[in-house]
């Protein structure tokens, strides 16, 4: 009642207020709920394929650097001293891996591309069921399929053991007196 007589706001203003507060309130309840245009920039994997392309990218470019100090290195060479052979040797290695590189950027664009399409159709499923995306266990998948593309293909026991927590036990000495 104090605030009402003394307001230096005229009454019609307040009402106004009250009015325009809860038709803002209401439209945010009710706003409505309208689909991801990229949904692909929420997806983890996209995401992962894209800095594995960077990645790819700078090494690419740091091995056609070292493949030109290598020419130079050719071109410098003094003849008859048997280090012609080491460098061509260095030059053909660093083409052969720069090579690789550039198979392994292209894979990647490709794989991207081809994540985007999937990304988008597996969110406008899930949109559409009203589920949660991206589905967590889809990423757990490609980060255990990702591991073991890096993993080392060689077997070796005592890693293994080792990484099972077996300790490396001594045989037992015989006993004394023997046969």
């Amino acid at each position: 009642m104090f605030f009402d007589e003394n307001a230096d706001v005229p009454r019609g203003t307040t009402v106004f207020m009250r009015i325009f507060s809860l038709i803002i309130i209401l439209l945010s309840l009710v706003a409505c709920n309208k689909p991801d245009p990229n949904p692909e920039l929420k997806d983890p994997i996209y995401n992962d394929l894209n800095t594995s392309l960077a990645a790819a990218s700078q090494a690419l470019e740091a091995e056609k650097k070292t493949l030109e100090g290598h020419e130079q290195e050719l071109l410098d060479v003094v003849p008859q001293t048997g280090q012609i052979k080491y460098a061509q040797k260095r030059v053909e290695e660093s083409k052969g891996r720069i090579t690789l590189l550039e198979q392994e950027k292209q894979y990647l664009e490709l794989k991207i591309q081809g994540r985007k399409t999937i990304a988008k159709k597996s969110y406008t499923l899930a949109f559409s069921k009203g589920e949660a995306w991206p589905d967590p266990k889809e990423w757990e998948s490609y980060q255990l399929e990702k591991k073991m593309r890096a993993a080392k293909r060689t077997w070796d026991v005592n890693q293994r053991l080792k990484e099972l927590g077996f300790k490396d036990e001594k045989t037992p000495e015989p006993a004394a007196g023997g046969h």
